[in-house]
């Protein structure tokens, strides 16, 4: 509040030395016309304040790896379907996604088969290509489970 005084206040004071400096005539009219608009502008600028929209920042609030947690886990369950009815492979997945200037995005994919299976990690490794999904991982436990 005080630089705002002390801002009216300076601004009133310069029109005031102003006006007694400007030689009388034609051109003195319009000095003290802009002169009287910039004290008028300086002293109503606290009022302008309301009437703004501050910027809050794009996404502020927002808790993206919480976000990105839950869209990974819901990535990953449908990989593991869409891999069970394709392959009839019984799977666990892992779709890691992050956040970035881009959007969300896939930014690893990674698949355990569980059991053996005969040149299938190749051709789920092709599917995920075609998918366009990076960073894939596709291995096999050996293991199968009742």
């Amino acid at each position: 509040m005080t630089a705002y005084l002390v801002t009216a206040c300076g601004a009133v004071f310069l029109s005031v030395v102003v006006s007694f400096i400007i030689p009388q005539g034609k051109l003195s009219k319009t000095i003290t016309f802009v002169m009287r608009i910039v004290c008028i502008g300086i002293l109503i600028s606290p009022l302008v304040k309301i009437f703004t929209v501050p910027d809050t920042g794009e996404g502020e609030g927002a808790d993206y790896d919480f976000i990105c947690e839950q869209y990974s886990l819901n990535q990953s369950a449908a990989l593991e379907d869409c891999i069970a009815e394709k392959f009839g492979a019984q799977s666990e997945c892992t779709v890691n996604i992050v956040y970035g200037e881009e959007g969300f995005y896939a930014e690893s994919v990674e698949v355990c088969l569980i059991g053996s299976y005969d040149n299938l990690t190749q051709k789920i490794y092709e599917y995920l290509e075609e998918a366009d999904y990076i960073n894939i991982t596709v291995y096999e436990t050996g293991e199968r489970v009742a």
